[in-house]
C-alpha cells in the first residue's frame, strides 16, 4: 500500500514536471551577486524595513525565516530531493527510442581474371528507420528498493530544512537579545558615568575651597574617564550584535537603520515550567534533526534490501520496428558497357519486426555480492547508533535548556535584590563622604558594587531570554510557518514554551520546577536560611512582610555556617537622569536579610 502511494504521487509529479518545464527560483538579492558595495543595485530585499520603526523579536524572526539566503538554500535542496525522487519513479517506464541511418556506399572491383560480366562498380544508398522499446519487467525489487530509499532521502532533506529553520530562530533570537544587551550596557555606563561626573563637580568645589585634596578630584576623573571607556565598548558591543543580526535576516546593508528601535518590557516576572519530562517527550517527537537521522536509518535499511536484488535474475522486454531501403546501381564489366554508359539498377524496402525478452542471472561473483550485502549491513548498524547518539543528545539540550532557564530566573531575583542593596549602599556612601565622614575609597567601592549589581542583573534577564530561545529550540514545536504569523510572538512578552496536546491538561508543577523563583530567605551557604536567624539585621525602609516561597528539600542547605557580622548602611536608591532610558524594575519580592559572603555571588552562564 504505501509503494502505491509513492507511485500515484511520482505519477503525478512527473506529469507536474513536464507540463512546468525548467525550474525556476526567484534569485537571491541582486546587489549581493556582484563584486561592489557602494554601487550595488537596490532590490526588495532592501525594503524589508519600510515602515519598521519598533523592531520585535517577532518581526526579526519573521523577516529572517523568508529572507535569510541560507534557509533558502535548504528549501531549494528540499526541491533538488523532489527531483531525485522522481527519477527514482522513472524506473518503472518503459525506454523508448528512435533511430534513423542514412548510409552511401561505393565498391570498386579491380584485376579480374576469367570473371563473366561481373561490375565493375557498385554504388548502394540505403536508410534505416526504426522505434525500439525497452521495459524492465523484474530486477528482484531492486527499482522497489531505490524508490524508497529516495523517498525517505527527500523526507530526510525536509527535515534539514526544519533544522535550518529552528537552529535559524535561535540564532536571531540570540544576535537580538545581544543588541538589548548592548543597550542596557549603554545604559548602565551613562548612569555611571553621569554620576562620577556629578562627584567631580562637587569635589572639584571643596578641592577649590581647601577642603579635599587633589588626588580626590583626580580620582573622580579617573573614574569618569572609565565610564567612558564602557560607553565606547557598550557601543561597539551595540554594533557588532546589529550587524549579525542584520546578516541574518538577510539586509543587503549588513546593518539596521539608526531610526530601528527595540523592545523594552524584557523586564518581565516569568512563571514556572511544567515537567521537563513533557519538553523531553515533545523533543524526541518533534526535533526535526532527530527525524533526520531517523530517516538516515530507513535509508541505509533500503540499500541493504538493494543488495539483495542482486541474488535474484533480471528480466527485460524488448521490441523493434525498423524500416530499411536499398538502392544499387551496377556498373558492367566489359569494354562495351563501359564506353556505352551502361547501368543496371535494383531497389528494394525492408521492413522488420522483432520482439521478445531476456533474463541475467549472476549465479556466481566472486563473493562480491555477499561482501557487498555485509557492508551495507554494517551502514545500517552505524546509522542505528547514531540515531541512538542523537537521542541522548536531544534529552541533555533538552535538560540542559530547561535547568538554565530556571537557574537564570532564580538568578534574576537574587540579582534584583543585590542590585536594590547596592543601590542604598551607594547612596548611604556617598551621603558619608559629601559629609565627610567615609573615605574616597569606600565610595569607590560602593559605586564600583553597584555598576557590577546593575550589569550583573542586565545579563541575568538576557540570560532569560536567551534561555527562553534554547529551550524553544530544543523542543522544537514550532515550524517555518509559525514564525511567519506575528501573531504567534508577542513582543518581549516570555511565555511558556507550547506543548503539542497538552493545551486542554491541568500540568501541575513537579518538583523539579518548583523552586523556579527566588527565594525570600537566602539559601546561598553562609546566609541565613529558612528557620535560622540572620547575622545581619533586616535593611531599614524595606518591606519584609512578604510571604516566604517553600523550598524542596533537594534545595536546603545542609548546614550553613554563619558569615561576619557586619551592618550595611541603607538608603533609598538613586534615581535615574531623566534623560537616560528606564532604569530596571525594583524586585516586588523582598531582599534577603542577609548579605552573602565575597565570592559567593552566582556566576552569569551564557546559554
Amino acid at each position: 500500500m504505501e509503494l502505491k502511494k509513492y507511485v500515484g504521487k511520482g505519477a503525478i509529479g512527473l506529469m507536474l514536471i513536464a507540463i512546468g518545464g525548467c525550474y525556476e527560483y526567484p534569485p537571491p538579492a541582486s546587489g549581493t551577486l556582484g563584486e561592489t558595495y557602494t554601487q550595488r543595485p537596490r532590490g526588495d530585499a532592501d525594503k524589508l524595513l519600510e515602515g519598521i520603526s519598533d523592531l520585535t523579536l517577532a518581526d526579526a524572526q519573521r523577516i529572517a525565516v523568508i529572507n535569510n539566503p541560507t534557509y533558502i538554500a535548504a528549501a531549494h535542496a528540499v526541491s533538488a530531493a523532489r527531483m531525485r525522487y522522481y527519477q527514482a519513479m522513472g524506473a518503472y517506464s518503459p525506454t523508448i527510442g528512435a533511430e534513423f541511418t542514412l548510409q552511401n556506399a561505393h565498391n570498386w572491383t579491380k584485376n579480374t581474371h576469367n570473371v563473366a560480366s561481373n561490375p565493375q562498380r557498385t554504388d548502394r544508398f540505403s536508410t534505416s528507420t526504426g522505434i525500439n522499446a525497452n521495459w524492465l519487467v523484474f530486477d528482484s525489487l531492486a527499482r522497489e528498493f531505490t524508490l524508497l530509499a529516495a523517498s525517505h532521502s527527500l523526507d530526510y532533506q525536509r527535515m534539514l530544512e526544519a533544522d535550518e529553520c529552528r537552529t535559524l530562530m535561535r540564532a536571531v533570537a540570540y544576535a537580538y537579545n545581544q543588541v538589548l544587551l548592548a543597550i542596557e550596557n549603554k545604559r548602565i555606563a551613562l548612569e555611571d558615568r553621569d554620576f562620577q561626573q556629578s562627584s567631580l563637580q562637587y569635589t572639584q568645589l571643596k578641592y577649590q575651597a581647601g577642603a579635599v585634596p587633589l588626588s580626590d578630584v583626580l580620582n573622580f576623573e579617573i573614574q569618569m574617564n572609565a565610564a567612558e571607556s564602557n560607553l565606547v565598548q557598550a557601543d561597539y558591543q551595540y554594533e557588532t550584535a546589529v550587524y549579525a543580526l542584520a546578516v541574518l535576516m538577510g539586509y543587503p546593508d549588513g546593518t539596521l537603520p539608526q531610526e530601528i528601535k527595540f523592545a523594552s518590557d524584557f523586564k518581565t516576572n516569568f512563571s514556572d515550567l511544567p515537567s521537563v519530562d513533557i519538553y523531553l517527550d515533545t523533543a524526541l517527537a518533534n526535533r526535526p534533526d532527530l527525524k533526520g537521522y531517523r530517516e538516515q536509518l530507513e535509508i541505509a535499511k533500503y540499500q541493504m534490501y538493494q543488495t539483495y536484488s542482486a541474488y535474484g535474475p533480471t528480466i527485460n522486454a524488448f521490441a523493434t520496428l525498423a524500416v530499411g531501403t536499398q538502392n544499387n546501381t551496377y556498373v558492367g564489366s566489359d569494354s562495351y558497357e563501359r564506353s556505352s554508359g551502361y547501368y543496371r539498377h535494383s531497389r528494394s524496402t525492408t521492413p522488420a519486426l522483432s520482439y521478445g525478452f531476456t533474463a541475467d542471472w549472476t549465479i556466481f561473483n566472486g563473493l562480491i555480492r555477499y561482501n557487498k550485502m555485509r557492508e551495507y549491513q554494517a551502514n545500517v548498524a552505524v546509522a542505528d547508533y547514531q540515531v541512538s547518539a542523537m537521542w541522548m543528545t536531544v534529552v541533555e539540550e533538552v535538560r540542559t535548556a530547561y535547568a538554565n532557564y530556571i537557574q537564570s530566573v532564580k538568578q534574576t531575583r537574587i540579582y534584583e535584590k543585590t542590585r536594590d542593596l547596592s543601590a542604598q549602599q551607594r547612596d548611604l556612601v556617598d551621603e558619608g563622604y559629601r559629609a565627610g565622614n567615609t573615605e574616597l575609597t569606600r565610595l569607590n567601592e560602593a559605586q564600583r558594587d553597584l555598576v557590577e549589581a546593575e550589569t550583573n542583573l542586565a545579563s541575568s534577564y538576557i540570560n532569560i531570554q536567551n534561555a527562553k530561545a534554547q529551550l524553544d529550540a530544543a523542543v522544537a514545536v514550532n515550524p517555518a510557518s509559525f514564525y511567519r504569523d506575528p501573531a504567534n510572538i508577542a513582543p518581549g512578552k516570555l511565555e511558556n514554551t507550547p506543548v503539542p496536546g497538552m493545551e486542554s491538561v491541568d500540568v501541575k508543577p513537579s518538583e523539579q520546577t518548583a523552586p523556579v523563583s527566588a527565594p525570600d530567605n537566602s539559601i546561598i551557604p553562609g546566609t541565613a536560611g529558612p528557620g535560622m536567624s540572620s547575622a545581619f539585621p533586616a535593611p531599614k525602609n524595606i518591606d519584609t512582610t512578604t510571604p516566604v516561597v517553600p523550598i524542596p528539600a533537594a534545595d536546603q542547605p545542609k548546614a550553613p555556617a554563619t558569615a561576619p557580622a557586619k551592618k550595611p548602611e541603607v538608603s533609598a536608591p538613586a534615581s535615574a537622569p531623566q534623560d537616560q532610558p528606564v532604569p530596571i524594575p525594583a524586585s516586588s519580592t523582598a531582599p534577603p536579610p542577609g548579605k552573602a559572603p565575597a565570592g559567593s555571588t552566582p556566576v552569569v552562564v551564557q546559554p
